[in-house]
């Protein structure tokens, strides 16, 4: 007996020890916040802006940055990437970090990269919040960016740990060292954008200013999102997200494309009624949209209409063949209602006097699929 209470004695004190130095490392990060002393000697960067007074602004964001190679050493785990087609720069980076695959950081991810923080989700998600790891306050919250990180909650939970993990691994020293090749890409970004008057083509395309724009460089990476936040005071702010390509006109086309989603996706979701009317359409398409990770039929006409929109303005910024090329390249990854959506849009473009926005334009463009299901 006396045996068995000294064993239950030993244990309790190891118990205790163990919380004391081990496992209080981890309650230390359980109950970590964002105003932790930690955090009080580190220099955290903030975006890096290439011409910044320009209509079209160009930036690359720390916070992206560091996200997003999160997401990539947990690749292996979860099956999502934004690099589909590997580089050296990210493999580099994923083992120069690979000593903090451990961090709480990762156990905070994993579980959210699951659950559906994927794609667009990631970006938008954090641009709710601001340079200092804080929910803007000058914004609405979009509820359904919410609900694929996992909730407001998660998201704070997520920014505390980023922060973290931006310190511990000493992320922006390394952000710091990449400058120069930011630099380079936002310069080339912004030089195509101003030979091209892209702001004015897309805005006399679209019949409305662009209110606030910037594009957010993600270097090599292959996915391309077309991200907006509302403001409070109702202004869009478009913050298209990609990487700024070697191929000229691959850039320009990823860029109007992701621009155009802030024009398009709003309006069908005004048209609702129409787009569950027509579902049936979405039948012969749905495996190859899903394929594409367009897995809904609304999220499908947004496809179409942004892409033959995308085509369109290509031709009026680098000629027939351009567009030609890019039409043919749709048609063959299954977007088999566009030739009927191009011709509306271009009924669209010749009738402007009674149509002076594309807004105005909308609800008769929506006839094509009422048209297509009959």
């Amino acid at each position: 007996m006396i045996h068995k209470i000294k064993m239950m004695t030993v244990g309790m004190i190891v118990l205790v020890l163990l919380l004391l130095t081990g496992c209080g490392g981890l309650t230390s990060q359980a109950t970590l916040s964002l105003d932790d002393e930690k955090f009080d000697d580190y220099v955290f960067e903030k975006s890096l802006y290439y011409n910044p007074e320009d209509k079209i602004k160009f930036r690359v964001s720390p916070m992206v940055e560091a996200t997003y190679l999160a997401v990539e050493m947990l690749r292996h785990e979860t099956g999502f990437t934004n690099y589909p087609s590997n580089t050296v720069f990210i493999d580099r980076a994923v083992e120069d970090f690979s000593d903090f695959n451990d961090h709480a950081l990762m156990s905070t991810l994993l579980p959210m990269v699951k659950r559906g923080f994927v794609f667009d989700a990631i970006p938008s998600s954090i641009y709710h919040f601001d340079e200092d790891f804080r929910f803007r306050d000058d914004i609405e919250i979009n509820e359904f960016t919410m609900s694929r990180a996992g909730g407001k909650k998660q998201l704070e939970t997520f920014m505390v740990q980023l922060k973290s993990f931006r310190m511990d691994s000493d992320f922006d020293a390394y952000f710091r060292s990449n400058k120069d090749l930011y630099m380079e890409l936002m310069k080339r970004g912004h030089d195509s954008v101003s030979r091209h008057n892209v702001d004015e083509v897309m805005e006399n395309f679209y019949g409305k200013p662009i209110e606030m724009a910037t594009v957010t460089v993600t270097p090599f990476s292959q996915n391309g999102y077309g991200c907006s936040i509302e403001h409070k005071d109702g202004t869009l702010e478009m913050i298209p997200t990609q990487n700024i390509y070697d191929d000229e006109e691959l850039f320009l086309n990823v860029l109007i494309h992701e621009f155009s989603h802030s024009f398009v996706n709003p309006l069908t979701s005004e048209h609702m009624d129409i787009v569950n009317t027509t579902k049936s359409l979405f039948e012969p398409v749905k495996e190859v949209m899903s394929r594409q990770a367009y897995g809904s039929w609304e999220t499908a006409i947004n496809e179409h209409i942004v892409r033959a929109n995308t085509a369109l303005m290509l031709r009026s910024i680098l000629g027939e063949t351009a567009y030609e090329n890019d039409l043919a390249l749709n048609r063959d990854r299954g977007f088999i209602y566009i030739d009927e959506v191009i011709g509306s849009i271009s009924y669209y473009l010749d009738n402007r006097d009674r149509y002076p926005t594309f807004d105005d334009y909308y609800p008769e463009l929506m006839q094509v699929f009422v048209n297509l299901q009959d």
